[in-house]
């Protein structure tokens, strides 16, 4: 086991020991956390402009080391990567698919027309349903629109 291993397991140990203790002690411990974190951020903050001052290649190959970028993230000093355009679709299509199912129907994702257009396909039921037009605008299009800002209009085909 390496060292960061040995870390990342001696931090769930302490976490799973403080869980166990009464809410008074547990506040202790976690406005120390918050004050460490907090200073650790700061300090983190200032080390970024510095290294940005010297040199914006050193920081981004510093930032390729996960642990260095994983740390950063969770400090909110960079912007975890946004899943791309096809992955957020796919999400928004499962999170609109129970109520389909609920329905015997379904959706798959047909074609993504950059820059703004993406085609579905109504399957089972929904196909034939009188109120498919309704099921694509108000479930379908607004839920894919809540994941994907960028597309304005869906398309069933």
């Amino acid at each position: 086991m390496n060292d960061l291993e040995e870390l990342v397991t001696e931090i769930s140990r302490f976490e799973a020991i403080i869980a166990d203790w009464d809410e008074r002690e547990r506040g202790v411990a976690v406005g120390l956390k918050r004050a460490i974190e907090t200073l650790h951020k700061e300090a983190l903050a200032r080390l970024i402009k510095s290294v940005k001052q010297e040199s914006m290649s050193a920081l981004r190959n510093a930032v390729q080391d996960e642990v260095v970028y994983g740390v950063l993230v969770y400090h909110e000093l960079v912007k975890p990567p946004k899943p791309s355009l096809e992955k957020r679709l796919q999400t928004a299509i499962e999170a609109v698919r129970p109520s389909l199912k609920s329905h015997n129907g379904d959706v798959e994702l047909i074609a993504i027309k950059l820059p703004d257009v993406v085609e579905v396909r109504l399957i089972g039921t929904c196909k034939n349903c009188p109120s498919s037009n309704f099921t694509l605008s108000q479930s379908i299009e607004q839920t894919i629109q809540a994941y994907c800002p960028e597309i304005t209009k869906v398309v069933a085909v």
